[in-house]
This record gives C-alpha cells, structure tokens and sequence, in this order.
C-alpha cells in the first residue's frame, strides 16, 4: 500500500496561529539517520556554531586565494575550461507545480550572465522517465566531460524519499486528486540515475542542483577524491521546500548568482558563498538550504565565476588527458591559517621549483584544505612544561643581569656623595654573598658566637689600665 504525500504547495497551518506549551523532560542520544554526516559531510552554515562557520569562510578565501595565484604563477587555466549545464524538468502536462518560468530564468542567468553551455530536457511518459533520465545524463557527461571541465545538473519539480528501497524518487504529480492517467508513471529513481555522475570514469567535477523535497535524503557518498563533487539541496533531511514563488528555492538561488556576480565581478566565488547567500535570504530561514560533498571529504569547493571568451580561454594551456598520478605533500606550518600574502609566496616558490614541468610532467597543484595540527593531552602537558620551564629561566637570568647592574652602580658612586659610614658599608655589601644584600641591622642580630669574633683579645675580663705618666 503506497503512502500518499500531500503537494508541497498545500500549507493546512496558514495563516493560523498556533499556542504552544513545549516542554523538555529529558534529551538522550539517538542513532544517525542513514546517510547522515557520518557518510556525507554537510556544510550547511544554519547549523554549524559560528566559530565553525567562520572557519570555513576562511577555508574557502584561501582556496580561493590558492587557486588564483597558482593559475597566475603557473600559466594554468584559471577556472574551469568548460562548464555545461543540463536543466531537467517535468513535461508541461505532468508538471504538477509549473516550474517552466523559474527554470527558463535560471537557464539564461547561466547562459547569458556567466556564459555557460544550456540545455534544458523535459521528461515524459512517452517511454520511461528512469531511461529518459538516464540517456539525458550519459550523453550530457559523454558530451561536456573534460579534466579541466564542470558539469552542473538541475532538477526542478517534486520529490518523495521512499523508505522500502532508501532512494530519492522524483515525480510530476504526488496530489491524489490529480493523478490521472499517465500520471502514474513519471516517476524516476534519482539515486540510480545519479551514478552516471558518480562514475570514476568521469574526470570533471559535477555540482548538483536538487530543488525538490527530501534532497538530502541520499545514500553515502563514494571514495574517490581526485575531484570534486558537491551537492546543492533545497533543504535538509526529512524536510520539504516551497513551490515556484518568491520563497522557492530556486528564487533564491537565482537572486544570489546575480548578486555574486555583481560583487566578485570577474572573479571566482565558491559553492560557499553561494549557499552562505541562499542561507541570508528572509525567504529561506525557514527552510535552509545545505551543502553536501558526494565524494571523499576534502575542503575543495567547486567554483563559478564566468567563462572568458573562447579565443582568450585557448591561450592557456588545457589538460587534454587526465592526470595519472597524485604526489601527496604534507606542510608543517607554524600557523593555522595562511593569509593571502603567504600563499602567494607559496604558489610562487612552487611555480620556480617546478618551472621544467615537462621534467616531471606536472599539471596542477590543487588546494584540499589546511587542517590545524593534532594535539593530544600529553603533548599539551608537554608543551605547558616547556614553557613554564623557558619562562623559570627567563626570570632567572633577569634577576641577574639586575643584580649584576646593581653592584656596578653601587661601586661607580663618586665618593664625595658618599659618607665615610656609607662607603664602609657599600663595600661590606659588595664583598658579602651575592645573593643578599647584608644591612647594619642584620650584623647586630648575629649570633653571640660570631659576634665574638669582633672583639679584640686583650679587652676580655677587665677594661685595659689607664696610661702611666712619665714622672721622675
């Protein structure tokens, strides 16, 4: 027995108002969800604490930083040689929610604003909609594919997760007061049609666009991480997302590629930023929209920026064949960030060391990321003892040197400034230990066995005779 889901246009709570008395009485640890961040790595900044947050901003600013100057000092292509982009939607008479104009907008934002290669296909029940995904997909990476290439797939229309077979199931109609006829059957898996996609034979990175309900609802990612491959999703796990309209997703991701355009001008921005813009439009806060990585996880993001014209793109040199070897170096860097500076001194360090590249036939340098170095609690013990230590030792050897600076001014005071009692006892101190500056006080409080080393022999018992006179 199937499952009805009510249209995602429907809102029964409209324009009600609701009176709630929530209450927690306790909170327990409950298992993943399959397919949930132990599988994927989501990036969506409406859950992730602010400090994360802003580590990833500053992850992408140096991807971004990395990319540009290894492009510049390297005369690599900077961005991508070619990006394609397939829009797929439903068929006019099966499109339940009439997406035709928001995708026909997104198509020419592309097309003409960033100017990348279009294509928009309809699916139809005039044979299966799974082969028609699947036919319009390989052809698409057959046709765009390239090492130095970017393909973006958009899906625009209704989506249900079906719980029997774990999958994502794309449909024209899920209303049962419309499904009538062929209706029925425009539905295709998505999660089968995605692994043309996930292929390791395909060499480009991919960025998938899902506006459509459960588009997080996916199963784990692959292993490859020799590109990158990202999912956009209209909303999080379990969730639904709102029509065409002013608080559709698609909405929102158009209103935020115009305003990155205007911003980066002629220069890259990440999948990111793009999401991080989605995220700031008071339409979505409801409904935030996440950022998956499909395949291994690296701190690689996809860029867009757009596509200089061809006679100026064929000037750089392009990677006809794909690499066939990954040289994997580890820095060990005294900070946990680079800043702009920093990075381009790398990148031209590097382009200098590698300047025979036929020698050994490199290609590119990617950025993966800067992950701060592992600490555990030992090293921290041993790193505090190492300081307090360094610190003893500091203090110590400044003690001295103010010690050492207090005997010299002692013993360069002009005499005539000096009394003959305070030039006694300046150089009693000086001749004493070093270690402590001996007062008259303290000689009066010796004890009696030393303090009769002071007294002359012959004035012991009685006091001496007074002085005899010469008298004849």
């Amino acid at each position: 027995m199937e499952t009805e889901v009510s249209p995602r246009s429907l809102n029964p709570l409209r324009n009600k108002i609701l009176h709630a008395d929530i209450r927690f009485g306790s909170i327990e640890d409950g298992g993943r969800y399959e397919g949930e961040a132990s599988q994927n790595s989501c990036l969506s900044q409406d859950s992730t604490p602010p400090e994360d947050a802003a580590a990833q901003e500053r992850a992408a600013e140096m991807q971004m930083w990395w990319d540009e100057a290894i492009a510049k000092n390297m005369n690599l292509p900077d961005g991508y040689q070619k990006v394609a982009v397939l829009l797929i939607k439903w068929a006019d008479q099966l499109d339940e929610l009439k997406t035709r104009d928001e995708a026909l907008e997104l198509d020419a934002v592309f097309r003409k604003e960033f100017h990348f290669h279009t294509e928009i296909v309809e699916l139809n029940v005039s044979s299966k909609p799974q082969h028609q995904m699947n036919r319009h997909l390989s052809a698409f990476v057959e046709k765009h594919d390239g090492p130095n290439n970017l393909l973006i797939v958009y899906y625009t229309g209704h989506g249900v997760y079906r719980e029997d077979g774990k999958f994502l199931e794309l449909t024209g109609s899920i209303n049962p007061t419309v499904k009538k006829g062929f209706n029925n059957d425009a539905r295709a898996n998505w999660d089968k049609a995605e692994e043309a996609l996930r292929s390791e034979y395909v060499e480009g990175d991919v960025l998938t666009i899902l506006d459509t309900c459960y588009s997080s609802n996916l199963q784990k990612s692959g292993k490859e991480d020799t590109r990158t491959f990202e999912l956009l999703s209209a909303c999080a796990f379990d969730s639904t997302t709102a029509s065409p309209g002013e608080n559709s997703f698609t909405r929102a991701l158009i209103d935020a590629l115009k305003e990155l355009l205007q911003e980066f001008e002629d220069r890259s921005f990440t999948t990111f930023h793009l999401n991080q813009r989605i995220l700031l439009n008071p339409n979505r806060r409801d409904t935030p929209s996440q950022l998956w990585f499909r395949l291994k996880h690296h701190e690689r993001h996809i860029r867009l920026a757009p596509l200089k014209p061809e006679k100026e793109r064929a000037r750089k040199p392009s990677l006809r064949h794909p690499p066939k070897g990954y040289l994997t170096l580890r820095f060990a860097l005294r900070d946990e960030s680079l800043n702009r500076e920093q990075i381009e001194y790398l990148t031209r360090n590097l382009s200098k060391a590698f300047n025979n590249k036929a020698l050994v036939g490199l290609r590119r340098i990617d950025w993966l990321g800067l992950k701060p170095a592992r600490t555990t609690h030992f090293g921290r013990a041993a790193l505090a003892m190492f300081a307090i230590a360094q610190w003893k030792k500091f203090v110590k050897k400044r003690r001295e040197e103010m010690r050492q600076n207090r005997r010299v001014d002692e013993i360069n005071i002009p005499v005539e400034d000096v009394s003959m009692e305070e030039t006694l006892h300046r150089t009693e101190s000086t001749t004493s230990s070093p270690t402590r500056k001996r007062s008259r006080e303290d000689v009066d409080e010796m004890p009696g066995a030393k303090r009769e080393l002071l007294v002359t022999p012959q004035f012991q018992g009685s006091p001496p005779s007074p002085p005899v006179s010469d008298s004849s």
